[in-house]
Parts: structure tokens; C-alpha cells; sequence
């Protein structure tokens, strides 16, 4: 078995740019015809994305990363949002986020053909309350999971919006496993 080690990036404007180019995730930004309406005085409606009905109207979820950090890749099979928003005292630790950088069916053929390496996936430690970098879409096909490093603290609590009958399941990449430090 092949591992391979990831080493946590600090999640910036430049690196969620750079994945959203890709076409991985997106970021929660205006679009562009609600940008070229300008200093009009009338407003404007414009659809950012709309989930595919087959998978259910959306929902809401808070969720609480208890301390782990093994690496086990998913998918979904349409997009969810993450909501990284800590409008409490509490004090968290870090969340961690791994994302391949291809789809699924690439990043599986990769590691079917041993070329899977460090290059292929990006952890990112995130922050809250950041509109730049803690409020973005995980595109539907995108191999993520979310971690913390265990020990002291309260575990790190964030928010997702997908849909309600949304599916997925693991990244089969045998043969590898990863070590996040």
C-alpha cells in the first residue's frame, strides 16, 4: 500500500480561486448578471444553481467533526453547500478539509494506474465567519472529507446545505491511504 502525506494549507481567496477554476467548488459571489445590472435603481433575480429535483428539495444540516483525521474520500452526486459560520463564544478547533483536485472517476483511474500522488489532493484548514473563504459550494463529483486533529478543544461544528435525498458514497482509490499532519 502506497501513503502518502498531506500537509494542511491555510484556506485563502487565492487557493478557493484556483479550485473553483477547476471546476470543484464555487464560491458564494454575485453572478455575472446581477454584476452587469450596475447602479441601476431596479433590482434583480438571478438562479446561482438549482439542485436537480431527482435528489429532493434541500436541506439544512449542522454538523459536528469529531476527532478524526483518517482521510476517506467521498463523493455526492449533486452540489452542497458548506457554511463555516460560528456566531457563538464557543472556541473550536481547527476543521480541516480535503479535497481531491479532479473528479471522482480521474482521481479513482489515477490510483488504478498507481499515479495517484500528493499533487491529486489539497487539505485545507478553515477559519470562520469569513465570507471570502467559509461560505462556498462543493460541486457535485468532487472527492472531499472534513477533519480535525485530535487531543484538547471542542470539536469544530459547521453547516451544510444539500439536498434532502442526496447520494454519494466513498472514492475507491486501493492501494493508498493518506496521513494529514
Amino acid at each position: 500500500m502506497k501513503t502518502i502525506t498531506l500537509r494542511p494549507l491555510e484556506a485563502t481567496k487565492r487557493i478557493l480561486a484556483r479550485l473553483e477554476k477547476k471546476g470543484l467548488i464555487r464560491t458564494f459571489k454575485p453572478t455575472r448578471k446581477i454584476l452587469r445590472l450596475g447602479a441601476r435603481k431596479k433590482g434583480g433575480v438571478d438562479t446561482v444553481y438549482s439542485s436537480s429535483t431527482r435528489y429532493g428539495s434541500h436541506k439544512l444540516i449542522c454538523i459536528r467533526q469529531d476527532d478524526f483525521s483518517e482521510v476517506a474520500l467521498t463523493y455526492h452526486d449533486d452540489n452542497e453547500e458548506f457554511l463555516l459560520i460560528n456566531n457563538t463564544p464557543l472556541k473550536f478547533k481547527p476543521l480541516y478539509i480535503v479535497i481531491g483536485l479532479r473528479k471522482r472517476r480521474e482521481l479513482e483511474r489515477k490510483a488504478g494506474s498507481g499515479r495517484l500522488s500528493g499533487k491529486d489532493i489539497m487539505v485545507l484548514k478553515f477559519g470562520y465567519n469569513d465570507p471570502a473563504t467559509s461560505i462556498f459550494t462543493m460541486l457535485k463529483d468532487t472527492p472531499h472529507c472534513q477533519i480535525t486533529k485530535a487531543g484538547k478543544g471542542r470539536p469544530p461544528i459547521f453547516f451544510v446545505t444539500e439536498p434532502s435525498r442526496l447520494t454519494g458514497g466513498p472514492v475507491k482509490l486501493p492501494g493508498y491511504k493518506f496521513i494529514a499532519r
